[in-house]
C-alpha cells in the first residue's frame, strides 16, 4: 500500500475513522473514498496511455531505445576523465613556464 505505513499506522487510522465519522455513517463513507479511488485510478490509467501514444507518434519510443542500446559511458567516469585531463593539461602548462 504506502511505504513507511505499517499495520498498527492503518490501525490507528480505522479507529480514528470510526471515531469521528462514527459506525452508523461509515458505509456511505467507505462507498464515497472507493468512488472517489475508482475515479483516481481511471484518470491516472488514462494519462498514462495518452502520455505513452503521444510518446509513441512522437518518435520519443525510438530515440529511448537507441539510447539504451548504445553503451554510454558513465557519467562519473566522463568527469574523471576531464579532470585528470585538466590536471595534466595545467601541470605542463607550469612546466613549459619554468
Amino acid at each position: 500500500m504506502l511505504p513507511g505505513i505499517g499495520g498498527v499506522e492503518y490501525l490507528v487510522i480505522a479507529a480514528l475513522i470510526i471515531i469521528f465519522v462514527g459506525p452508523k455513517d461509515l458505509p456511505a463513507v467507505l462507498r464515497t473514498f472507493g468512488s472517489w479511488w475508482g475515479k483516481i485510478r481511471n484518470f491516472s490509467r488514462e494519462f498514462r496511455s495518452s502520455i505513452n501514444e503521444i510518446a509513441k507518434e512522437t518518435g520519443v519510443d525510438d530515440i529511448k531505445s537507441k539510447v539504451e542500446n548504445t553503451n554510454p559511458k558513465n557519467f562519473t567516469d566522463e568527469m574523471r576523465d576531464s579532470i585528470n585531463k585538466n590536471i595534466i593539461q595545467s601541470e605542463n602548462q607550469k612546466k613549459e613556464n619554468e
